[in-house]
């Protein structure tokens, strides 16, 4: 239910939800889903603007997933961590990052985890000297997203090509790519990528 939340873009229902996950896990002592509930959480400080936060936690659950060989654990820590190295303005170690779960992406078997790693290493690049890199990245996810029914990534995937087209000074597009995208999510629910879209829309005016 965390989730649904912070899709929503109900910050404080998400906190709740997953503290509470997270509770009832260490409970139980399942170590492992207690660090999934932990990375949730980390996700969720970047939203809240505490990634330097997000990224001592990530960083803490990756290890862990390591020591446990949980790879897609693993995973899934080193896309929030890139998620909050980006937050913070450090790409240079989010691209190392990017470059360190780049065998992990290619080998998990799952989808929607792999076109996350996907996304989010778009906007890595997205972040770089050579932004039009991650246009490739980026049409491959929203093929994927579309393709296996992952509304909310599909959504996140426009958000960034809007933000690419901004940032290749095609402003005109990326602003009638943002409206739609506004428009789109909030009518299905996305408050958080509509609130987002709506940002990038008044900052690129």
């Amino acid at each position: 239910m965390g989730d649904v939340a912070l899709d929503r873009g109900d910050l404080v229902l998400s906190r709740k939800r997953y503290e509470e996950s997270l509770d009832l896990r260490n409970q139980a002592g399942e170590k492992q889903t207690a660090t999934e509930s932990r990375v949730s959480l980390a996700k969720l400080a970047v939203e809240e603007g505490r990634a330097t936060d997000a990224e001592t936690s990530t960083r803490a659950c990756k290890q862990q997933f390591q020591q446990d060989q949980q790879r897609d654990g693993e995973l899934s820590a080193s896309i929030a961590l890139m998620d909050a190295l980006l937050a913070e303005g450090k790409q240079g170690e989010a691209q190392k990052e990017m470059e360190a779960a780049q065998a992990l992406g290619n080998a998990t078997q799952n989808r929607f985890l792999r076109l996350q790693f996907e996304l989010v290493s778009g906007r890595v690049v997205l972040a770089s000297d050579h932004p039009d890199a991650s246009r490739a990245l980026f049409q491959r996810v929203a093929g994927g997203a579309h393709r296996y029914g992952f509304l909310g990534l599909e959504f996140a995937n426009e958000l960034a090509l809007a933000q690419l087209s901004n940032k290749m000074k095609h402003v005109s597009q990326g602003q009638i790519e943002l409206h739609a995208l506004q428009k789109s999510a909030n009518s299905r629910g996305f408050g958080l990528v509509a609130r987002k879209a709506l940002h990038q829309e008044d900052s690129a005016q």
